[in-house]
């Protein structure tokens, strides 16, 4: 039998992945809207980066708005939101949760969230 060169503790690992983080908050506008409006994520890796879209969703209208992007490499951390015409790095579980929580709250999302659920009750 060959040597095991590898720690013993190599899964141990309580690390709250960016993509768990946007997967509890993609359930939230469903739940809020009545599923009018829901949250979707789409994940794709390309070479060593990891790239989630997080889109609104009308399952009524069939219709899909892309609201912002993340992008990391293995490590999560420091990743990048792009959200409209801005890119922001970010250092930490809490500075990505603080800026989702700013995305969520912006006039931008809110007026488009808004418009979205005008269209579903036309």
């Amino acid at each position: 039998m060959p040597d095991d060169l590898w720690p013993t503790n190599i899964a141990d690992s309580d690390l709250v992945t960016p993509i768990s983080t946007l997967k509890q908050q993609a359930a939230l506008p469903g739940e809020k809207t009545k599923e009018l409006v829901k949250g979707d994520i789409v994940s794709q890796a390309s070479g060593n980066l990891f790239i989630h879209s997080f889109f609104l969703l009308a399952p009524t209208l069939s219709y899909r708005y892309e609201l912002f992007q993340v992008t990391h490499h293995v490590n999560f951390y420091p990743l990048n939101i792009r959200y409209i015409n801005n890119t922001y790095q970010l250092k930490s579980e809490s500075e990505f949760k603080d800026k989702l929580k700013e995305i969520f709250s912006a006039p931008h999302t809110l007026n488009t969230v808004h418009s979205i659920l005008a269209q579903v009750r036309a």
